[in-house]
């Protein structure tokens, strides 16, 4: 960003637009041609738009968005999708055939990690409870599938269930937690999911 700043990048946009403030967290003040001051809800502003968002600094003008290409230009919504293929030819130029991995896969990847933690976290707390103190503990606060539920975003938690963490639907992850003080997470799903046609393994953490 500094180096496009130096460069006066910025600058060069076309049709950019200039935020002067924010209005909660529904609508962003922007300056009109004149210098006048209109706000507009973030609703308002499609993804296209917002990549036209930039703030004054003691530097200069700076986007808004979060991330940015190599150039210092905001990215494109897609534009994981160009890094991920990269990345895969990358990994088959050094003779990992048959391995690659996609933007969407990291989510699936999360939602297993963070259950099998949440598995554990949870065992520490409530193991000296009662079953009914589990129970509506759970029932107030919500359980483990709640917790990556929340994380990915999704409206039903059935989605988190049945798409995400179906690999646990079978699993009796109730052995984990008989071992939960140091218990090796990573290791485990990779021996637990090794065949199963919805995970994907590292092949060289498996070596």
């Amino acid at each position: 960003m500094r180096r496009a700043q130096m460069a006066g990048r910025y600058e060069r946009v076309p049709e950019r637009q200039i935020t002067v403030g924010f209005e909660g967290r529904q609508a962003v003040a922007l300056e009109t041609d004149s210098g006048a001051r209109e706000t507009t809800t973030w609703n308002d502003l499609d993804p296209a738009a917002r990549k036209l968002l930039f703030r004054r600094t003691p530097q200069g003008l700076e986007p808004l968005a979060l991330w940015l290409n190599e150039d210092g230009l905001p990215r494109d919504g897609h534009g994981w999708h160009h890094s991920f293929e990269t990345a895969n030819k990358r990994i088959d130029a050094l003779g990992l055939k048959d391995f690659s991995c996609t933007p969407h896969m990291l989510r699936h990847s999360l939602a297993l990690k963070w259950y099998s933690v949440a598995k554990l976290v949870q065992a520490r707390q409530l193991g000296h409870l009662s079953q009914e103190e589990t129970r509506d503990f759970r029932e107030q606060f919500g359980d483990h599938w709640h917790l990556v539920q929340t994380m990915l975003g999704h409206r039903q938690v059935e989605t988190t269930k049945n798409v995400y963490l179906e690999p646990f639907r079978n699993l009796e992850v109730e052995l984990l937690l008989r071992h939960a003080d140091g218990f090796p997470v990573e290791r485990f799903m990779a021996d637990a999911f090794a065949a199963h046609p919805r995970v994907r393994t590292d092949p060289l953490a498996v070596r």
